[in-house]
């Protein structure tokens, strides 16, 4: 091991992340026979294949998958001990990327980034969005510090014990209406009077299990007419006054992209609400920038509601 430099475990990372040797080193500015010889190099000390090699280009083995996880948390322990030597307590610096499951993604990011970016900036922050299953893989990968997703998950309530959770905020459930439906006009509703009326189902995991499993605790079955992954969808079939739904997350806008109103109701009883949470590898000690974004989240989605 004494013949592994950081500068290699770089250049793996580069590597498989462009998935050639050309396009690594135009990232990390050396010439395509010097990255080369360090990835040859490098596989011969580790005792391991890590790369295909192919006409296309590079991809990992499945020794080589595992070794890049590595890698990239190695990379990243220095790089924050590099950090933590040369800054003040008040100031934070460095490469910084956070997941967002997608529907969270564009109701909660745009204040955090914002305001994270104005406290802090000199991280280089990045972003990915997707499902619950992609954040999931790519926080076991190595490719991302956080992810902001729901602590529910399909099948359980919870996440998996390789994954610890920081709750930043809890969203209570709610009924959305189209805007003159006859029931716009009660204060709250609750699951018995609307058991019998056509549901507009969001169900992208974990969204589906978890406002079916309302009805299921009270013994009720719903009429599902639709289902979709798409937040907006659901909004826009609601407004068409196609049914009703349940959702979780609210925006400041009750109106679908067609233009057509939609009111918003609480439900009656005790439902739990989903929490959201910035989403780690157990174990694994979270960066200064980490708890920092952590910390923006809670004061951001506090302070805008």
């Amino acid at each position: 091991m004494s013949n592994v430099s950081l500068r290699q475990l770089e250049y793996l990372i580069a590597a498989a992340e462009t998935g050639s040797v050309t396009a690594a080193a135009a990232r990390v500015y050396l010439s395509q026979s010097a990255v080369s010889t360090a990835l040859t190099d490098l596989e011969e000390a580790l005792g391991v294949q890590i790369f295909i090699r192919h006409p296309r280009g590079l991809s990992l083995t499945n020794v080589g998958q595992q070794v890049l996880t590595d890698a990239r948390r190695l990379v990243a322990g220095v790089e924050d001990l590099r950090n933590s030597a040369r800054e003040s307590s008040e100031s934070l610096s460095g490469k910084l990327v956070v997941g967002c499951y997608s529907t969270l993604a564009p109701i909660l990011l745009p204040g955090i980034i914002a305001d994270f970016t104005e406290n802090h900036p000199a991280v280089d922050l990045s972003f990915i969005e997707g499902s619950h299953t992609q954040m999931e893989e790519r926080l076991r990968d190595g490719s991302l510090d956080l992810a902001i997703m729901y602590e529910y998950d399909i099948g359980r309530s919870q996440l998996p014990k390789d994954l610890a959770v920081n709750v930043v905020v809890s969203t209570p459930p709610y009924v959305i209406l189209p805007e003159h439906d006859e029931l716009a006009n009660r204060e709250r509703l609750s699951l018995t009077e609307l058991a019998a009326r056509p549901l507009i189902l969001f169900d992208l995991p974990p969204g589906g299990d978890y406002f079916l499993s309302f009805f299921a605790d009270e013994n009720l079955t719903p009429n599902i007419r639709y289902r979709t992954t798409s937040f907006e969808m659901v909004r826009a079939l609601v407004a068409r006054g196609l049914g009703y739904s349940i959702l979780s997350q609210r925006t400041n806008i009750n109106m679908s992209y067609e233009g057509r109103g939609f009111v918003t109701r609480p439900l009656t009883g005790a439902l739990p609400g989903l929490n959201v949470g910035a989403v780690h590898l157990s174990g694994v000690r979270l960066t200064r920038r980490a708890t920092a974004f952590i910390d923006q989240c809670r004061i951001s989605l506090r302070t805008g509601g």
